[in-house]
């Protein structure tokens, strides 16, 4: 019988490298990419900017993470940030627990909206159908936002 997860929000002070290795090995993500979303675990980390952060670990492995927070001067919307889950890991249902566990947060905290943005590329069809699996509606589209044809797709999930 495999190891519960462990959850937990508070960042340690492997997280930033665990984290960057989990994004890196998606096979999604650009090595920038991989590397920022270390690096918003590590400004968590020294204080100089804060994230909220969602990790489920199994067996001390790094098994997915959320990275989310308030969006400035908004009282009731959160921006979601970051959602990975290791390549094992998908298919088990834990990239939904990780949304679930996150939006029921962010609600405690008086939020009424949680909205993500994803890329328009064909890497990212999975996200793009995750998130409208998980309740999320797509609100808004810029095109050429990333690049020439790669356009950002916001999407909106009320809480």
């Amino acid at each position: 019988m495999p190891e519960t997860l462990r959850w937990r929000h508070i960042a340690e002070a492997a997280d930033p490298a665990r984290v960057e290795a989990l994004v890196a090995q998606t096979d999604v993500f650009s090595a920038e990419e991989a590397r920022i979303a270390g690096e918003l675990v590590t400004t968590t980390l020294s204080g100089s900017e804060t994230y909220r952060f969602l990790f489920a670990e199994q067996a001390g492995e790094l098994r997915g993470f959320t990275c989310f927070d308030r969006i400035p001067l908004s009282a009731v919307s959160f921006d979601l940030y970051w959602i990975a889950v290791a390549s094992e890991a998908r298919g088990s249902g834990l990239a939904q627990e990780l949304m679930r566990r996150t939006a029921a947060f962010a609600r405690g905290k008086r939020g009424k909206w949680l909205f993500a943005e994803t890329s328009s590329r064909e890497p990212y069809a999975a996200a793009r159908a995750f998130y409208r699996k998980t309740g999320f509606e797509e609100v808004a589209s810029f095109d050429d936002f990333y690049a020439e044809g790669d356009a950002k797709v916001i999407f909106r999930l009320q809480l």
